[in-house]
């Protein structure tokens, strides 16, 4: 049987936002609608439906990209992505994560 972590485990306070989000796979590509599922201090969780999400990509949090941030994504279960944050200064110095993201299977 699989064991379901308690919402209180988790160690980071996330918020479910269910709003809509763009993801941009490169700079000069076309924005593609998602779903922006949960938000926390330094990541995502994104409804993408069956989209093929880069290693790499920016996330607006609004239509007119006033909100923008880096994400590397992390992990992908079905037609939800997880991502964390590039800071900037990250980005400055030529962001190389530790790990490549990998699929994990749903609890």
């Amino acid at each position: 049987m699989a064991r379901r972590r308690k919402p209180e485990a988790r160690k980071k306070v996330r918020i479910d936002l269910q709003q809509p989000g763009f993801l941009i796979p490169e700079p000069d590509a076309p924005w593609i609608e998602c779903t922006i599922i949960e938000i926390s201090d330094e990541g995502v969780s994104l409804e993408v439906g069956a989209l093929a999400v880069p290693q790499i990509f920016g996330l607006a949090f609004t239509a007119s990209g006033e909100v923008l941030r880096v994400c590397w994504l992390t992990w992908r279960n079905g037609e939800r992505v997880g991502a964390r944050f590039v800071s900037a200064q990250e980005l400055r110095q030529g962001f190389e994560p530790g790990h490549s993201a990998h699929e994990h299977s749903a609890a």
